[in-house]
C-alpha cells in the first residue's frame, strides 16, 4: 500500500469518527434520562417537590415516547395542589395509539385520582365505572372509587366499596380495608346517635365485630344508643363492661360511663367492675379516679383514699390526674387562700377537644374518619399542637 492510499484511508477514518462523534453527541442520553427520573423520585421522598417536579420534567424531554415519567409528573403535579394540569397531561397520555392494556389502565386511574381532587366526580366514576369491570385488585383502584363516593355523598356506596376492596384486594392489604370498612361504619354510627337515629346506628354497628380490634368503641356506641334510648342502667353496664376488657379507652368510655350514672344513679352497680379494671397494667390513672370518686358518691370516703394510696408507688398519679378527687376534698375545708387559688386553677377546664393527627382538624367530638381529609383512625383527644400538612 502507497503512502498516498494510507493517507486516503486515515483521512476517511478521521471523518468517519468525527461524524460518529456528532451522531452519540446528539442521541439522548439513557443513562441521564435514567438518571433524571431516578434523581426527581429521591427529590420528592427529600420533600424537595419544586426540584422533583423539575428532574421529572427533564426525564419526560429526554424520553417523549416514555409513559411512566408522563405518569410520574402528573402525580407529582397533583400531589403538589395542582390537579388540572396533571389531568391536562393525563388526557394527552391517553390519546396515545398503540398503548398496551396495562398502560392504558394506569393512565386512566391516574386521571381518575385527579378529577376526584378536582371535584369532578361524575367524569370519575364513568372511568372508574369502566375500570371495576376488569375486577381491579390494586389497593389504588379502591382508595379512588371510595373517595368518588364520598364525593358524591353515597356513604353506603362507600362502605360497600371498602367491603368490597377486602374480597378484590391481595392479602397483604386485606387487614387494612377491613379495618377501614369497620371504621367508617362506626364512624358512620356516631353520626347517626347525633342525629336522633340509633336504630341506623344499630345497623352500621353490624358490620364491626364485637371482639374485634375496635370491641371498645363498639361497647362506646352501643352505650350511647341505650342512653338515647332511655336506658341508662344498661348503657351503664355496657361502658363498665368495655372498660373491665380495655381498661386503655377509659379516655372514651368513662364519659358515657358517669353520663349514664348521673341518668340512673345506682353507682353501685359499676364500683365492682371497675375494681377489676383498676387492677389491669392497662388502666390509666383517669380510671382510679373514677373508681375513688364512685366511692365518694356512695358515701364511702375511706375506701376511695385507699384507693390512691393503693397506686401512690405509680408515676401516673400526680396532682393533675388527681385533682377531681382532691377537689372534692378541699371543699371540707373553710375558706381559705389555699382553697380560692385552687378553684382558680382548677375551674377554667375548657370543653373536651380533639385533632386529626394528619391534617390538625379540630372537633368538638371524637371521629374514628376524619372529615376534613378522609384519614382512618386518627383524630386523638386534646387540641393540635400544629397543623401537619401533606
Amino acid at each position: 500500500m502507497g503512502l498516498a492510499e494510507f493517507s486516503v484511508i486515515g483521512g476517511v477514518a478521521v471523518l468517519l469518527g468525527g461524524v460518529l462523534w456528532f451522531v452519540l453527541q446528539q442521541r439522548p442520553d439513557a443513562s441521564a434520562k435514567e438518571d433524571d427520573y431516578t434523581r426527581g423520585l429521591e427529590l420528592w421522598l427529600g420533600g424537595d417537590r419544586p426540584a422533583a417536579i423539575e428532574a421529572m420534567r427533564r426525564a419526560v424531554s429526554a424520553a417523549p415516547e416514555s409513559v411512566d415519567p408522563y405518569l410520574q409528573l402528573g402525580l407529582f403535579l397533583r400531589k403538589n395542589g395542582d390537579a388540572r394540569r396533571a389531568a391536562a397531561l393525563h388526557r394527552g397520555l391517553a390519546a396515545r395509539p398503540g398503548l398496551d392494556r396495562t398502560k392504558r389502565t394506569s393512565i386512566a386511574l391516574a386521571l381518575a385520582e385527579d378529577l376526584n381532587d378536582l371535584g369532578r366526580w361524575d367524569e370519575s366514576r364513568a372511568l372508574l365505572d369502566d375500570l371495576q369491570k376488569r375486577k381491579p385488585a390494586t389497593p389504588r383502584f379502591w382508595h379512588a372509587r371510595f373517595r368518588q363516593w364520598l364525593g358524591q355523598g353515597d356513604h353506603d356506596a362507600a362502605a360497600r366499596t371498602l367491603r368490597e376492596a377486602v374480597r378484590r384486594v391481595d392479602a397483604d392489604h386485606q387487614d387494612s380495608f377491613q379495618r377501614r370498612h369497620e371504621l367508617f361504619q362506626l364512624d358512620r354510627a356516631l353520626d347517626a346517635i347525633r342525629n336522633d337515629a340509633t336504630r341506623d346506628a344499630g345497623r352500621l354497628l353490624k358490620d364491626v365485630a364485637e371482639d374485634g380490634p375496635y370491641a371498645a368503641r363498639v361497647a362506646h356506641v352501643r352505650a350511647l344508643i341505650k342512653l338515647q334510648n332511655g336506658e341508662p342502667e344498661k348503657a351503664a353496664e355496657i361502658a363498665t363492661s368495655g372498660l373491665l376488657h380495655a381498661p386503655e379507652e377509659s379516655e372514651l368510655l368513662l364519659p358515657v360511663l358517669q353520663k349514664s350514672l348521673l341518668d340512673s344513679g345506682r353507682y353501685e352497680r359499676t364500683i365492682p367492675v371497675l375494681e377489676s379494671a383498676c387492677q389491669s397494667d392497662r388502666a390509666p390513672a383517669s380510671l382510679w379516679i373514677a373508681l375513688a370518686l364512685l366511692h365518694e358518691k356512695v358515701g364511702d370516703r375511706e375506701m376511695a383514699i385507699r384507693v390512691l394510696e393503693s397506686k401512690s408507688g405509680d408515676e401516673r398519679l400526680t396532682l393533675a390526674a388527681a385533682a377531681p378527687f382532691l377537689r372534692i376534698l378541699i371543699q371540707d375545708l373553710p375558706d381559705s387562700d389555699f382553697t380560692r387559688i385552687w378553684d382558680a386553677l382548677h375551674t377554667r377546664t375548657g370543653p373536651r377537644q380533639w385533632h386529626c393527627h394528619d391534617c390538625g382538624a379540630p372537633f368538638a367530638e371524637v371521629h374514628w374518619f376524619c372529615p376534613a381529609c378522609h384519614a382512618f383512625d386518627g383524630v386523638e383527644p386534646g387540641p393540635a399542637r400544629t397543623t401537619v400538612s401533606e
